[in-house]
């Protein structure tokens, strides 16, 4: 097979709408390594840039990255900062792409990107925050930091995406609680989320200052993540008390999301009878997926959802009737 053969694939579907898969050729292709398909494939990634289409430039790019690696990196993180320009959907494939170009050589990938974090162009500097996650080192913390406080705030939250993991890196964690209290909802909704999987139990205490957030979108996802670093830890009470707020928050998705934060702090979920007939269905299905899962160690859960197999909404109904039908004894 040769590159050839995948130019047909895009040229023959430009959208990729059909069933010929390309990758299984893409990945035979890049494992070659041959020179010439490398060469080749720059100048059909510029022909489908020009041509405006998206399918064949992913597919060139995501060839490149792995044939030429940092040697590609400058083009492939241009590129990228124009998709997050134009807001173009395909953008995700191209950081995919950028992202693995860094792997076979990060040392050189470094010196590429570390001189784009100060850019005059704000697309680029993110193409290179986000691309510098896939590399982190210790010393990155610092040029991360002060993007951490660019008065951009995409910027701002490019740079809290690139930071470690904050249970493996105690800076990156202070960070990352000191954003809960950034001006822009959307980088106080990413600062919940980095913080909702691997913090501390002690981060509850600032989770909570959240729930008169004035975004929804903010308070939306601080339910599940309350619940999920409070589980099974001194920070219950605290947890359950905030959530009990959430429970009576205008929005439905915030309710929902206070609905599965209860149900992961395996305590006994009794704050859950007032959402039992919550006007909206999304929230009594949630209602339904938390009692179906405490069932077993709470039996007031099941007179709920006794109540609940006989709602109005399908999706409900099913939820409740098929816990109760899997917590009856086989006969």
């Amino acid at each position: 097979m040769t590159l050839a053969d995948l130019l047909r694939i895009v040229d023959d579907d430009p959208d990729g709408s059909r069933d010929d898969d390309p990758w299984p050729l893409l990945r035979e292709l890049a494992a070659a390594g041959a020179p010439a398909t490398a060469a080749s494939a720059r100048t059909e990634l510029e022909r489908y840039v020009h041509e405006r289409n998206g399918y064949g430039r992913n597919l060139m790019a995501h060839l490149l990255a792995r044939l030429s690696g940092a040697d590609v990196l400058p083009r492939l993180l241009r590129l990228y900062a124009d998709a997050l320009r134009d807001g173009d959907d395909d953008g995700e494939q191209l950081g995919m792409a950028v992202g693995l170009a860094t792997r076979a050589d990060p040392p050189a990938c470094r010196a590429v990107v570390l001189p784009l974090l100060d850019d005059g162009d704000p697309y680029l500097r993110r193409a290179a925050l986000e691309t510098l996650g896939h590399m982190f080192e210790a010393s990155d913390l610092e040029p991360l930091r002060a993007a951490a406080a660019d008065p951009d705030p995409e910027i701002r939250r490019t740079a809290l995406g690139a930071l470690p993991a904050v249970h493996l890196d105690p800076r990156a964690y202070a960070l990352v609680v000191t954003a809960l209290r950034d001006p822009d909802a959307w980088v106080r909704d990413q600062a919940v989320l980095l913080l909702a999987w691997s913090a501390p139990p002690a981060v509850v205490d600032h989770l909570v200052e959240l729930t008169a957030d004035p975004a929804w979108p903010v308070r939306t996802v601080l339910g599940e993540a309350i619940g999920r670093r409070a589980a099974h830890s001194d920070r219950v009470p605290v947890a359950a008390a905030a959530l009990g707020v959430l429970l009576d928050d205008p929005e439905s998705s915030v309710r929902a999301g206070a609905v599965r934060g209860l149900g992961l702090l395996g305590v006994p979920p009794d704050a859950l009878r007032s959402r039992v007939d919550d006007p909206d269905w999304w929230v009594r299905a949630a209602v339904a997926g938390v009692l179906a899962a405490a069932l077993p160690r709470w039996p007031p859960a099941r007179p709920l959802l006794a109540h609940l197999s006989e709602d109005s909404n399908p999706t409900v109904r099913a939820t409740a009737s098929a816990a109760l039908r899997n917590s009856e004894p086989a006969s």
